[in-house]
């Protein structure tokens, strides 16, 4: 997805694109985005079971964030 794609769709769902998002190099602000849509969607994991699950991908490869 382009970069300009991307921020459309965030200020579509947020109202604004946060600053920390605008940060991201264009690879890396596609797989963020990818990660919050993911942890935003409807699915049969609630949300604290994705937070769980990105924290716990973020502490096996060792994320300073």
């Amino acid at each position: 997805m382009e970069r300009q794609e991307i921020l459309k769709e965030v200020e579509g769902s947020f109202g604004l694109v946060p600053g920390w998002l605008t940060s991201f190099p264009d690879p890396q602000l596609d797989l963020q985005w990818a990660q919050i849509k993911w942890v935003l969607s409807d699915s049969k994991l609630t949300a604290h079971e994705k937070a769980l699950v990105a924290f716990g991908a973020a502490a096996a490869v060792h994320c300073p964030y």
